[in-house]
Parts: structure tokens; C-alpha cells; sequence
């Protein structure tokens, strides 16, 4: 029974969707009675500083390096070999906290997390139940972990994978919110708003999408730019777009999502499911690389989301009538039906406790080789998922196999 259950949640502050879904879950959770603790997992792997702070560089200073390695990143082999190599030279933190603690579920919301535990479940090192919480539409192979008991996804129907509903918190909206915000920004209440977003960290072309907007007859634009005090400058001081409204790092989401018309994103993730969840249509404009352009893609083939890859697709997205009178009314329509789902703790309270598992202790020399051969097989898949996806192509949506 949830009631009686200890659950620990590992997330991670890359970016602020995994910390937000953590919350979602734990707020699900413990309306139903359990004990929760949220963590940082990359913090207990000893990993926080160089895989936040090295994404963060990344995503704003080298993009085309991410998508490289979220590209190679696709071989199972090399998941699994990362898994092993986390669970022997980093997991000792981590398995100290979940001894500590008493625990009858873990819940993973972070990949590498997530692959560490599944690596501490093949050598018998994890014997209490451990689920991997997916909340991009990607079935990226690094999300999903077939050692582990469960695979939560919002976004693919895949064999060995737990559909849920969006793990987000609800957000209170309403006519009264919609006509005051309008009004503090002095917009027309007949304007249609267009709410520019970039993630916690205010990444990819949102100076771009803003100027389109601003060109669209009937629009007003708001930046949210979070963190990113340098680009929020730069948008004030730009001339050409004094129409628009710029806020940096704020809570006001739930309030600014109910002014508005139509939300434009670059990433997925938690933002989006957030918009779902109050019927507010989403564009995916010139979407991040590697994450980003995979997560648009699968979202658009599903019809939960409209694409606009330039600001040319973009503008002409804006001007057309058949997106606002059709479009975007089917798409919010695909979206809500994702509300639908059981909800994590609904799926996490269902499932049978774990049987203890013997501890695996491979002798270090077979671990060597085993590693070794994984790497070299790795590294010649990915190279075969790269230049399928160079192509066009999208990794079919499986799970690999143990």
C-alpha cells in the first residue's frame, strides 16, 4: 500500500524540469500517505558540478557538441557500459543513502542516475524496487533501463515501458488571471499573447522568435529569460522590440501561461507538459540540438505540438487562421488525452515488491574485458545511429534488450 511506503526520489538541477517533476511525484506521492525524501542524485555520484556546469557550456557555447554526444549516446552498449562504470567508481554515496533511509521504492528522475542504479542492479547491488522516471518524448536508449522494475514515460509507447500521466503540478488558472496579467502589461485584452520560453537557463532562439512575433499583426510577445540575465539585456535594449515584454527568472508561470495564447518552446520537456496540462497550444521553435530536435519531432508526429523549425515557418504558423480555428484546438485536445494515464504513484503502488537478488561479484579481470568489448561494440553503433540520424532518421523506439 502507498501508505506504507518510504520512497526516495533522486533528481538532479540540470536545468529545473527533472527538480520539478521530482516535486510532482512527490507531492502525488504523499497525498496518498507515503514518506518521500527528493535528493540529488548527480550530487551522490560526486557528478553535479561537471555534468551541470559542463551541459550548461555546452548548450549555450558549443550546441553542435551536445548533439554529438546525445547522438552517440544512442548505442545500448555504451549505456550499459557507463552503468557499470558508474556503479563500481561512483555509487558508493548512493547506496549508502538508500540503505540509510529504509526505502521501499526509489524513483530516478535524471538519465545518469537512472543508469547507475540499473548498473547496481545487474551485480545484485540493489535488491528494493527502482523505477526511471522519462519525461521527454524521446525514447532516447539512455532513458530507458530493462534492468530496472519500472520505465515511467509520458511520451513513447515502447515494449517494457509503464505509460503515465504527465507528472506535473496542477496550475490554478482562470478568466480573472488572464484579464489582470493582460493588463499589467498593458496588452490588449483582444491581442493574441505568444509566451517565448527557454528553460530554466533561457537557451536557444528566443530573440529570434520574439522578433517574428513582434512582426505578426494582432500579437504581443513575453520573453521569460530566466537566468540569462545578459540575453534579458539584450532584448530591452534592442529597439525593434518594444512591444515586447521581458521577465527574467520567474514563478509567475502558472499566471502568465493563463494570459497567454499559445506558448513557444525549444526543448519538451516539463514546460510543455505544463501547457498540456491547461489546454495551452505549444509551437516548437528552432528546437535545441540533440534533446530538443528528437523531443519536436516525436511531439509533432503525434500531433501534440505544431513545428516551426525557422522564422519563417514560424511567421507563417502566426498568420494562419486554420492553426488558431484548428490546429491548435486538435492539439491541446492530443495533449489533455495524455491526462488520461494512471499517475506514477497509481503505477509505482500497483507493482509487486522485489524479491532479493543475488550479489554479483564477476571477477575484476572478465570486468575489464567486458567493458572493453562493450566500448569497441558501442562506439560502432553509435556510429551507425549517427549517420541514420544525419540522415533524417529517428532511432526506432525500443528497449534494449538485457
Amino acid at each position: 500500500m502507498i501508505g506504507q511506503m518510504r520512497v526516495l526520489i533522486l533528481s538532479a538541477p540540470v536545468g529545473a524540469g527533472h527538480d520539478a517533476a521530482a516535486r510532482a511525484v512527490r507531492e502525488q506521492l504523499e497525498e496518498q500517505g507515503a514518506t518521500v525524501d527528493v535528493d540529488d542524485g548527480l550530487a551522490l555520484l560526486g557528478l553535479s558540478r561537471i555534468v551541470v556546469d559542463g551541459y550548461h557550456f555546452q548548450i549555450l557555447h558549443a550546441a553542435w557538441s551536445w548533439r554529438w554526444m546525445y547522438r552517440a549516446s544512442r548505442s545500448p552498449r555504451l549505456i550499459r557500459l557507463l552503468g557499470w562504470w558508474l556503479s563500481w567508481h561512483r555509487a558508493k554515496r548512493l547506496l549508502a543513502r538508500i540503505d540509510a533511509g529504509g526505502y521501499d521504492r526509489v524513483v530516478s528522475a535524471y538519465p545518469l542516475v537512472s543508469a547507475a542504479l540499473a548498473g547496481l542492479r545487474r551485480r545484485g547491488r540493489l535488491p528494493i524496487h527502482c523505477s526511471t522516471l522519462i519525461t521527454d518524448f524521446d525514447p532516447h536508449p539512455g532513458w530507458l533501463h530493462p534492468d530496472l522494475d519500472q520505465n515511467l514515460a509520458v511520451g513513447h509507447d515502447v515494449p517494457g515501458v509503464d505509460l503515465i500521466r504527465p507528472p506535473v503540478i496542477p496550475l490554478a488558472t482562470g478568466m480573472p488571471v488572464r484579464d489582470e496579467v493582460r493588463a499589467e502589461f498593458g496588452i490588449d485584452p483582444d491581442a493574441r499573447v505568444v509566451l517565448i520560453v527557454g528553460g530554466a537557463w533561457g537557451v536557444g532562439n528566443l530573440i529570434g522568435a520574439a522578433r517574428v512575433v513582434e512582426a505578426a499583426p494582432g500579437c504581443r510577445a513575453i520573453v521569460v529569460t530566466a537566468k540569462n540575465e545578459s540575453l534579458a539585456r539584450q532584448l530591452r535594449a534592442d529597439r525593434s522590440l518594444s512591444g515586447v515584454s521581458v521577465l527574467g527568472y520567474t514563478h509567475r508561470m502558472p499566471d502568465l501561461m493563463a494570459a497567454s495564447d499559445v506558448l513557444i518552446q525549444n526543448a519538451g520537456g516539463v514546460t510543455c507538459l505544463e501547457a498540456f496540462s491547461v489546454q495551452l497550444p505549444v509551437v516548437m521553435f528552432d528546437p535545441l540540438p540533440g534533446h530538443g530536435e528528437d523531443n519536436a519531432r516525436h511531439m509533432a508526429r503525434h500531433g501534440t505540438v505544431a513545428l516551426a523549425e525557422r522564422e519563417s515557418e514560424l511567421a507563417l504558423l502566426l498568420a494562419d487562421p486554420t492553426y488558431w480555428h484548428v490546429t491548435a484546438p486538435a492539439c491541446c485536445g492530443r495533449a489533455q488525452a495524455l491526462f488520461d494515464r494512471p499517475s506514477v504513484a497509481a503505477v509505482i503502488g500497483r507493482s509487486a515488491p522485489v524479491a532479493a537478488r543475488r550479489r554479483v561479484r564477476p571477477a575484476r579481470a572478465v570486468v575489464r574485458v567486458a567493458m572493453a568489448i562493450a566500448l569497441i561494440a558501442g562506439v560502432i553503433e553509435a556510429g551507425h545511429a549517427g549517420e541514420a540520424l544525419a540522415d533524417g532518421g529517428v532511432t526506432p523506439p525500443h528497449l534494449p534488450a538485457p
